[in-house]
């Protein structure tokens, strides 16, 4: 995760794999960055199956027990960020909602949706993740996890 004076990127990595018993046709990644902020909507945060996100990769087919992974970059202009505050500091929690769609042995196609906050990893095992500061100006990160939002 690096934070410039423009915009914040993500570069992540994503792993498929079917484990399913047919395989999958037109499999596709969509996916986008957002800010979490308790003043915003919980539909501009988390991730549905009836919402299209930003078509990120594209596969024409995955058989059973095959697994490809995409890799690439997410970016949230600083603008589209609603920093929480607390006294001087202003904090980003960046959320990665992901929607994976194919067409698989079903009549209807095959829909699986997550969301994930990002942080910076705790010091200890176990702990929560941590925001990111965005009043200590540009920056790279690199120690950064997920976990999925339930």
């Amino acid at each position: 995760m690096t934070a410039s004076l423009m915009a914040t990127t993500l570069s992540y990595a994503i792993r498929l794999t079917n484990t399913g018993p047919a395989p999958l046709a037109a499999v596709a990644v969509e996916g986008d960055l957002v800010s979490a902020h308790a003043s915003l909507p919980v539909e501009r945060q988390i991730a549905n199956d009836s919402h299209r996100l930003e078509l990120r990769h594209a596969h024409v087919a995955l058989a059973p027990g095959e697994s490809i992974e995409f890799t690439g970059d997410m970016r949230l202009p600083l603008t589209e960020i609603t920093p929480i505050r607390a006294g001087a500091a202003a904090y980003f929690v960046p959320l990665v909602r992901l929607r994976v769609e194919a067409e698989g042995s079903a009549p209807l196609p095959q829909v699986l949706v997550q969301t994930f906050v990002i942080g910076e990893l705790p010091d200890q095992d176990g702990g929560a993740l941590r925001p990111f500061r965005l009043d200590l100006g540009p920056r790279t990160y690199s120690r950064i996890g997920q976990r999925p939002v339930a």
